[in-house]
């Protein structure tokens, strides 16, 4: 089984020429509906309210054959919200909506196995609130010998200057066995653009993770020890980016659940598979980007 965790909203989206749209989001939502889409069994450990929206979104997981026996719904509380703003360049801006109540809580599956894999990451995984499920989540699929993915999806509004939010993405970046994000987060939690100085911080951090940066239209890099290799992004002209580094995440997944080439250490991978793997999350990000969904 595969798993994701993390929020579950309303996306809003409104494009540069005015144009509205409204979907189920949440980068780990998207993941799963995109590995789901894909023929991959996923179960979506999240929150949301009980009203018309969280109704909304249930149905369309349903739907697209996401499990949904972990998600938490909220009596009298209404589902986040997130407003996404493209520019001409269909790159988002958001702002987001929340009503959650004061106790809240996550339902964490009995157990798992070593052929499982979890999907986890963004602000939310930072969240005080419910940060001690998320711990006895990680912890237990961890001890379980599952495969761990942390997607750390942080954004320049994100306050990093707080020293708990920052000692838990670093606490995340050295329990992963693989660490996918965007460039610009690396930028943001390490302070430099510079690509080789982000890949020498994750090294130091986790000297036997699996990294992998995407780099937008300049494709992607993936590294471990000392195997690394690229993929180039296809020249497209984007419908929306929403969603795309979602996408991505669910390609490497599906490349990797697939082939079951995650059963064996990552380091044996061989440079073939790794370039296979970065394009096959290129390829997925790209669809998304080719549609106005925030899933393939």
């Amino acid at each position: 089984m595969i798993y994701t965790l993390g929020e579950s909203l309303l996306d809003i989206i409104i494009a540069d020429d005015g144009k509205t749209s409204a979907k189920p989001g949440g980068a780990m939502l998207n993941a799963a509906v995109s590995m789901a889409r894909n023929g991959m069994e996923v179960s979506l450990i999240t929150e949301t309210g009980d009203d018309l929206t969280a109704k909304y979104i249930i149905d369309f997981l349903k739907t697209n054959g996401v499990y949904t026996s972990y998600i938490t719904k909220y009596k009298n509380i209404k589902t986040p919200l997130a407003l996404a703003y493209l520019d001409k360049n269909k790159k988002a801006s958001y702002s987001f909506y929340k009503n959650y109540p004061e106790n809240r809580k996550l339902k964490i599956p009995k157990s798992f196995s070593p052929n499982d894999i979890l999907l986890f990451g963004s602000i939310y995984a930072t969240d005080t609130a419910v940060s001690k499920y998320i711990t006895e989540i990680i912890d237990k699929f961890t001890a379980s010998g599952g495969l761990l993915i942390y997607d750390p999806n942080i954004r320049r509004s994100n306050n990093l200057k707080d020293k708990n939010i920052k000692d838990k993405i670093d606490g995340y970046l050295k329990k992963a066995v693989i660490v996918k994000g965007s460039d610009e987060d690396f930028s943001n939690i390490f302070g430099t653009v510079n690509i080789e100085t982000q890949l020498e911080h994750l090294h130091l951090l986790n000297p036997h993770a699996l990294h992998i940066i995407t780099r937008g239209e300049k494709g992607a890099i993936g590294k471990i020890e000392d195997l690394r290799a690229g993929q180039q992004a296809y020249e497209i002209i984007p419908v929306s980016t929403v969603g795309a580094g979602d996408a991505f995440s669910a390609g490497i997944i599906s490349y990797l659940y697939k082939n079951k080439t995650y059963a064996k250490p990552l380091k044996e991978l061989g440079k073939d598979n790794l370039k296979a793997l970065l394009k096959t999350g290129v390829d997925f990000a790209t669809k998304v980007c080719l549609t106005e969904e925030n899933y393939i």
